[in-house]
């Protein structure tokens, strides 16, 4: 986070302009007055928003963007309505808008450089587009004696850094690969590699070879804290972690991290900064520091990420040394293509690029490139399965397959990247991967069209393993298999490898902050067992609402403001709860043997009652189909060491959340405070969303309990109170929102065969 200005200071005054070509090709420009002290609450408020931006919908993003535009208005103190919408009409029909930002030191406009300007004004202007994808927002760092260069580079330095550890938790290797072969060609020098070096290492090696291009692949300093491989200062959170002493780590702050990647002689043309959250200040600082350009990431950055990016940005680049131009095509080609909503990408220029800056002999360098033609021989594919955690966390060099991902059309592969370096027609890819099971086999085969020009392609969200195999699902252990792949282009076989994996089985979830997403799957209000609460429980619900024609209705007898929504809803939850006390009492117990780190055994609600005992998360499943069967949205709450379920007190109050609309005056404390990627998925919550569920459960509209209270003979009331106080920010882990689950297709497992007996 940025360095804040003393109290006593006065709040220094800048001018942001947001730039943008109208159609005579004159330069506009809406100019922004902002101090840092007040413009840090706008910072909070719009970084939040994107964080969550997985909830905007197509009926709230109109809204928000209205929000956005009265923001904007006011912020120009442009009272004339009319000439700020000629200019919003103007920037949604620019193809690139320039948000140009003046730089005196680090502790002066840090708040303009957090703003989200790329997302924001992306929002701002979808309204009056027609596609999405058809703008680019750059930055400009306006550094007082900064002068334009040449263009093209002639000299590279490619450094990876995942010292120790980390070397097992992240693919650095195929993205540096791919980037040496696309710049070999186009530069005079071979490019230098560097693999873990510290920080002095990493100094000398800059200095030495005075890099036209210094590309970092590795990781924040957020990563050791997230991997538990050591707490981190948070001002050096959002740094880039180097080789410590011995087996340690360097958290780098981004002030000394943009030092040293600009102590040459001449500072480098183009830094791009391949980690998460190196856009706002570490790129930013190097700008300042002297780099020409700048390339880094908003939040969080996969390994596919980078490669599908930078893949195709370098190999744009090389052409014809058009960097704003190269910027502008993979930025396009990675969001059509990605399925990772919060990586943004920003580029940090010292100079203006409004308008391209064309060179007739590179452009002749470019087609002469372009008359070398593809061949099937040219194609290379990049792959990764994930690898699984030991029981301290480290990667393994196993490879295991959980069935709930399977069964929600997820690919097995972390990656897998069809790499087409020329351009030029060639046949399709044919594709074909299988997983072994007994004598059957779940095979995924499919046709890919290649595209005539130079690309990456990626094929993981294509590759789906149908779940035919009724082993799978019957299977009580897990099943040590072979995944087959096999890639061909024409008559040329590209790849046929085998790989060695485990199958888990169906009832094991994984609790290792990727796969933990899939627990509403575990969700079974089809159980048989489900259907005996519910009947037992129907004597239980008249009683408490004295009407002897109630039934379980969910929330259609609320009336339109919801004030009856304490009465009707919790009385069904409260038959539930006395159903399972009174008529089909279960014993709490730890849970079932596990073989796979971080990995649990779940009780479909017949294997609850068929054992009489239950985890706690086994009771928050159970409530949690029970709800879902009589139709009230329930939520599972995951802290440390616990599971319990909880509710929506009526379907306003989810639609109200998903809904997402920005509310200033309830703006969550920690927003901005460190740095964050926003929701992994539409129905995960985690600890950055804690504040604004918190808001929920105290307006009443979230109900948590403790489920285990049913259990152990508690009452439901003393269940509801103990869930409100388990809602910590140190334990907090994530909510899952079933409901909204189920709307991202996230369906029960198939374990029909697996209830009786």
């Amino acid at each position: 986070m940025a360095t804040r200005r003393s109290k006593s200071a006065p709040p220094a005054q800048y001018t942001v302009h947001i730039a943008y070509r109208d159609e005579a090709g004159a330069v506009q420009r809406l100019p922004m007055h902002l101090d840092d002290a007040g413009f840090y609450a706008d910072v909070q408020r719009w970084r939040y928003v994107m964080a969550n931006r997985l909830r905007i919908t197509g009926a709230t993003r109109d809204a928000l963007a209205a929000d956005l535009a009265a923001w904007l208005q006011q912020r120009c103190a442009m009272s004339d309505r009319q000439l700020f919408e000629r200019h919003l009409r103007g920037m949604a029909r620019a193809s690139r808008i320039e948000v140009q930002i003046p730089f005196v030191s680090e502790e002066t406009g840090y708040a303009a450089r957090l703003f989200p300007w790329e997302s924001a004004l992306t929002l701002l202007t979808r309204p009056l587009r027609e596609q999405s994808d058809s703008q680019s927002v750059l930055r400009w760092l306006q550094v007082e004696g900064a002068a334009a260069r040449g263009t093209e580079a002639v000299s590279a330095l490619l450094v990876r850094s995942a010292p120790g550890k980390l070397a097992g938790l992240y693919d650095l290797e195929s993205e540096l690969r791919l980037i040496a072969e696309t710049l070999t060609p186009r530069l005079t020098k071979a490019p230098q590699q560097l693999r873990d070096p510290d920080r002095e290492q990493f100094g000398r090696s800059v200095k030495t070879a005075v890099p036209d291009v210094l590309h970092l692949a590795g990781v924040d300093p957020y990563a050791l804290q997230g991997q538990g491989l050591g707490k981190v200062d948070e001002s050096l959170g959002d740094g880039f972690v180097l080789r410590g002493a011995g087996e340690g780590f360097d958290a780098v702050s981004p002030v000394d991290m943009a030092r040293l990647a600009c102590a040459a002689r001449r500072a480098p043309l183009l830094l791009a900064v391949s980690s998460c959250f190196s856009a706002q200040r570490l790129c930013a600082l190097a700008v300042a520091q002297g780099a020409q350009h700048a390339i880094g990431f908003v939040d969080t950055l996969t390994d596919a990420d980078a490669l599908l990016f930078f893949g195709s940005f370098y190999r744009e680049w090389v052409s014809d040394w058009n960097l704003a131009r190269a910027f502008d095509v993979a930025r396009r080609s990675w969001s059509a293509q990605t399925t990772t909503p919060n990586a943004g990408v920003v580029l940090w220029s010292r100079v203006s690029l409004l308008e391209d800056l064309p060179s007739h002999a590179l452009l002749k360098a470019r087609r002469a490139a372009e008359e070398v033609q593809a061949r099937p021989e040219d194609i290379r594919i990049s792959k990764a399965l994930k690898q699984d955690r030991g029981w301290a966390g480290q990667p393994t060099q196993r490879t295991s397959l959980n069935y709930s991902l399977l069964h929600n059309d997820r690919s097995p592969f972390k990656t897998f990247t069809v790499h087409k370096p020329l351009a030029g027609p060639l046949p399709p890819l044919q594709v074909e991967v299988a997983l072994e099971v007994g004598s059957d086999a779940c095979r995924c085969r499919f046709s890919e069209e290649l595209p005539e020009a130079a690309a990456d392609v990626p094929l993981a969200a294509r590759i789906q393993l149908p779940l035919v195999a009724s082993l799978l699902r019957q299977c009580t252990e897990s099943l040590r298999t072979n995944l087959y792949i096999r890639v061909q282009c024409g008559e040329r076989l590209v790849l046929e490898s085998s790989e060695r994996v485990t199958v888990l089985p169906a009832d094991e979830w994984r609790d290792d902050g990727e796969d933990h997403c899939w627990l509403p799957s575990f969700v079974l209000p089809r159980d048989p067992a489900v259907l005996k609460v519910i009947a037992a429980a129907q004597r239980y619900l008249r009683t408490l609402l004295d009407d002897c024609t109630a039934g379980f209705d969910g929330y259609q007898r609320l009336d339109a403001q919801d004030r009856n929504a304490a009465e009707v809803v919790d009385a069904q939850v409260q038959a539930i709860w006395a159903a399972l006390q009174h008529e089909l009492p279960v014993n709490y117990i730890n849970p079932p043997p596990s073989y796979t780190s971080q990995a649990q055994r779940l009780r479909s609600p017949s294997e609850v009652f068929r054992g009489q005992a239950a985890t706690c998360i086994d009771l928050a499943l159970l409530f949690a189909s029970c709800l879902e069967f009589i139709g009230v949205y329930p939520v599972l709450f995951l802290v440390e060491g616990h599971a319990f379920p909880g509710y929506w007190r009526s379907d306003k109050a989810w639609w109200a959340m998903k809904h997402f609309r920005f509310d200033a005056d309830a703006l969550p404390a920690q927003a901005a405070e460190g740095q964050g990627g926003g929701q992994s998925e539409p129905w995960m919550f985690d600890a950055r969303n804690l504040s604004e569920l918190l808001r929920y459960v105290q307006s009443g509209q979230l109900v948590p309990f403790e489920a285990t209270f049913a259990a152990t003979q508690r009452g439901f009331f003393a269940a509801l109170e103990e869930g409100a106080t388990r809602l910590h920010p140190q334990s907090f882990d994530a909510m899952v929102d079933v409901q909204s689950a189920r709307g991202a297709n996230v369906t029960p497992l198939p374990m029909f065969d697996r209830f009786e007996g």
